[in-house]
């Protein structure tokens, strides 16, 4: 969706998993007012559709608001509605959770899609050590999206083998508690408010209110259950049980979600909240979520923060010490063969075809032996090759070829071509110096051990640093998109 009148549209009369009380302040929040005639829900749709049509000077936001706590200091980078911070993804969810999400003027509405594109950045990004979730929000709307999202996290959090995910609860009720139920690691504070773990659907009969007007509509449907629901009669048997029905498969598959992401909570455990609201602690235990098994830990957001933030330097650092994976006996046979034939081709002498086969990996037998000269036991180096004829001037394109003969030389005996032979043929055939193919292994290296998505957003303005960095140690184009999406800082 992409504004409050679409939204109307889209989801008037579908189930919500939101707390009932919390719809008149989203209106509120929106600028709006709340009719006491008729349902809640249905007159802030209709409210939304006239308001917006009504002020032409609202700017649509079609990119996600990419903010974060303003203690945390300014971010590193900026990603699609997250930020990079001291290793750590921040993403932020406030407000009410939607299918799709959409901006309004400078509000920013996470809905399910731009939260599982978040997530996959974050996955993918190599300079993502964990990630942090910091939820405030009284709930959503049942859609796909929803179970599809909290999937996506729990096959890629810590447990599964993937980034640790905590989340922070100020507010988390009903789908914002669905959702952060998929990370590893649920923090709140001792005032937050957690739970609603159920479903609500409202139906409005105005039946009554329009024979007082002696209004009368009469439906002409094909199919017995078409108008069930409708507010313009009574609620029958059918479409009673038909709504509850509907109702309690929403509760169902909440319930089974949040038993997924939370292996310590029984199904008895989580019915017998029965949607209940509570407090992140409290001296009642019949108020807290942390008593009731809801929540992990009690902390203020900055003590939470620090322990993601140590956690994910402690990530990074060993994922970056880790050695490379070995390669296959036939893969490094391979490579071994390509780089020996291409220095045969460029010219190098025995001796340095002969240091190459000695510093390249070795796999199964070395069967890769450019020259049988390469057996002579003599000690002697077999440079017969390479005598000039006595009549041959010296040149300065001979000393060229013989400066590029020396650097292949380097580039086959260099410790980086150990670690990348293929790199180090690519470097002897297109005639690189030695400090040029170092460099180009250095940058292959850091991009070999980031992800597909870090390789190919190389260079980009959203993901990586660009051109000079200032005294905040962020280049002009982060620091001005920064500014743009913080509007000013979110707390």
């Amino acid at each position: 969706m992409r504004n409050p009148a679409q939204l109307a549209a889209a989801l008037s009369g579908r189930p919500l998993l939101m707390r009932e009380a919390s719809i008149p302040a989203l209106a509120r929040q929106l600028g709006l007012e709340a009719s006491d005639r008729g349902s809640p829900l249905a007159n802030f749709f209709g409210r939304a559709r006239r308001a917006l049509a009504s002020r032409e000077d609202v700017e649509e936001r079609t990119e996600p608001l990419a903010s974060s706590p303003r203690f945390v200091g300014e971010p590193d980078d900026v990603g699609y509605g997250w930020v990079l911070k001291d290793g750590v993804g921040i993403l932020e969810v406030s407000g009410p959770l939607m299918a799709e999400g959409f901006g309004w003027g400078d509000v920013w509405y996470h809905g399910y899609d731009t939260l599982f594109a978040a997530y996959e950045e974050m996955f993918a990004d190599a300079r993502v050590g964990a990630i942090w979730e910091v939820v405030r929000s009284p709930g959503g709307v049942v859609d796909q999206g929803l179970p599809e999202l909290a999937a996506l996290k729990r096959e890629n959090r810590a447990s599964a083998g993937g980034k640790p995910i905590h989340a922070f609860l100020r507010d988390g009720y009903s789908a914002a508690y669905w959702e952060p139920s998929a990370a590893d690691h649920i923090v709140a504070a001792r005032e937050s408010g957690v739970g609603s773990i159920g479903a609500v659907v409202t139906h409005c009969d105005f039946s009554g209110a329009f024979a007082k007007d002696g209004i009368v509509i009469t439906p002409f449907k094909f199919g017995a259950k078409k108008t069930d629901g409708s507010w313009m009669e009574p609620l029958s048997e059918t479409a009673s049980q038909g709504l509850q029905d509907e109702i309690d498969q929403c509760g169902r598959w909440f319930v089974a979600d949040v038993l997924a992401g939370r292996p310590n909570l029984t199904e008895e455990e989580v019915l017998a909240t029965e949607a209940g609201c509570f407090f992140g602690d409290s001296d009642n235990p019949q108020l807290s979520a942390l008593a009731k098994g809801l929540v992990d830990e009690i902390a203020t957001e900055r003590k939470a923060f620090a322990a993601i933030r140590e956690l994910a330097r402690e990530r990074l650092a060993s994922s970056n010490a880790a050695p490379a994976p070995a390669a296959s006996t036939e893969e490094t046979d391979m490579k071994r063969s390509a780089v020996l034939a291409a220095a045969k081709t460029a010219g190098l002498t025995q001796a340095a075809i002969k240091a190459l086969s000695e510093a390249l990996p070795k796999a199964g037998t070395d069967d890769t032996k450019p020259d049988d000269s390469e057996d002579d036991d003599d000690g002697g180096d077999d440079d017969e090759g390479d005598e000039k004829p006595k009549d041959q001037v010296e040149t300065g394109d001979e000393d060229d070829q013989d400066d590029k003969k020396d650097d292949a030389a380097a580039i086959a005996a260099s410790a980086e071509a150990k670690k990348n032979p293929a790199l180090a043929l690519a470097a002897i055939q297109s005639g690189q110096t030695l400090a040029q193919f170092k460099a180009s292994a250095a940058v292959a290296g850091s991009a070999q051990g980031g992800s597909r998505l870090d390789r190919a957003m190389s260079g980009t303005q959203r993901l990586r640093a660009d051109g000079a960095k200032g005294a905040t140690g962020m280049s002009a184009a982060v620091a001005n998109r920064i500014d743009r999406n913080r509007g000013g800082g979110a707390g």
